[in-house]
């Protein structure tokens, strides 16, 4: 018996029946919601907390979205958009997890998806193309000889764009004062400072870290077949053996100094300074 049930409740509030599901040999958790909605559903996430700002999880979101060993294609992600009959496709990274959600109401297709997120996650090509990294994280470019060097990458650019807004840099203050002996006072997406520190064996040991079934949760949703789909899951985890790592997300709360804080923030060439103070705060003991 690959898989053994834990726990079963009616959620009427879904009109559906919630089972927990433990992989024997690796622990892995499958939460299973059975009921009749043709719109067949699966995600399998990580914990993934970060050491620091270098935007890792996110990295390693993209990357391994960019061909695996069972799918080389260079961008399957991009395949399955536009040729899957999928009703869902994407990956997102949060503060401390990372997840990989997709959706069908073809049984076909469902299973295929499942198939290359699956084959993506464990298996990215990543391990062995450092290319990856340096598309989907951060290179060296000059665009002539007479140019400056500078940094590109995908998360790259899209960090730069994302923590230039003032209200950004405002929130991630904040967090770094109001939770700062834990994982939440990193920029999980990435600050593009410090991106460019990110090097591949980091990324190749965080992957073995955290990207392992003893680490996942996976939520199946639907009129699925229960067999199939749980057979898909074995492939992956068999032989994975049990992590003996624990990822453990709690942390003591802090209490902020009583402070003041300032920074700055980029404005368009040419403006004038005066009278763009855009928010003052203070974090204070109460």
């Amino acid at each position: 018996m690959a898989f053994k049930q834990i726990e079963t409740q009616e959620l009427p509030d879904i009109q559906s029946v919630g089972t927990v599901y433990e992989h024997v040999e690796t622990g892995a958790k499958v939460l299973y919601l059975a009921n009749d909605d043709s719109n067949k559903a699966f995600t399998i996430g990580f914990k993934t907390p970060p050491y620091n700002d270098n935007g890792i999880a996110h990295i390693i979101e993209h990357s391994v979205l960019n061909g695996s060993e069972k799918y080389p294609s260079k961008e399957p992600f991009v395949e399955l958009v536009k040729g899957s009959l999928n009703t869902f496709v994407n990956a997102m990274t949060f503060s401390d997890k990372t997840i990989y959600p997709v959706a069908s109401t073809n049984k076909k297709d469902f299973m295929h998806l499942m198939s290359v997120y699956l084959d993506a996650v464990f298996k990215p090509n990543f391990y062995s193309n450092a290319q990856i990294l340096a598309q989907e994280g951060w290179h060296h470019h000059l665009e002539s000889a007479e140019d400056d060097l500078i940094y590109k990458g995908v998360v790259y650019n899209e960090m730069k764009g994302a923590t230039a807004s003032p209200e950004r840099q405002v929130q991630q203050h904040l967090t770094h004062q109001l939770y700062p002996n834990s994982i939440y006072r990193h920029e999980s997406g990435g600050n593009p400072k410090a991106i460019p520190s990110l090097t591949q064996e980091e990324f190749v040991a965080f992957h073995q870290t955290y990207y392992h079934p003893s680490n996942s949760l996976t939520v199946l949703y639907g009129d699925i077949d229960k067999k199939e789909t749980f057979a898909a899951l074995e492939d992956y985890f068999s032989g994975a053996g049990k992590h003996s790592e624990k990822v453990d997300l709690s942390f003591e709360p802090a209490v902020p100094d009583d402070a003041v804080f300032e920074d700055t923030y980029s404005i368009t060439a040419g403006d004038n300074p005066e009278g763009k103070r855009l928010f003052g705060f203070r974090v204070a003991c109460i």
